[in-house]
């Protein structure tokens, strides 16, 4: 059956920082290394506009997406792996 995710949810944790007084937080997705509808919709707009109006400037770290060294990695593992 369906698991429960880990919490806090990421708009727990933005209401609880903003409550703390934190202004500015970087968000790094490291589940993710491209960009899809988790960081470019939730993380983006929903969660920057939560943070927004919780008085918090949010930022998130860019995916890995097509970054070279982040190939030139992909390429190593498989040679090896060949």
């Amino acid at each position: 059956g369906p698991v429960k995710w880990l919490g806090p949810s990421t708009d727990e944790e933005i209401i609880r920082i903003a409550r703390a007084g934190i202004k500015r937080v970087i968000v790094v997705p490291v589940s993710f290394v491209s960009d899809h509808i988790e960081t470019l919709y939730e993380i983006d707009i929903l969660y920057k506009e939560l943070a927004e109006r919780s008085g918090i400037i949010l930022e998130r770290v860019d995916s890995l997406n097509t970054h070279p060294t982040f190939i030139s990695a992909l390429k190593e593992i498989i040679i090896n792996a060949l």
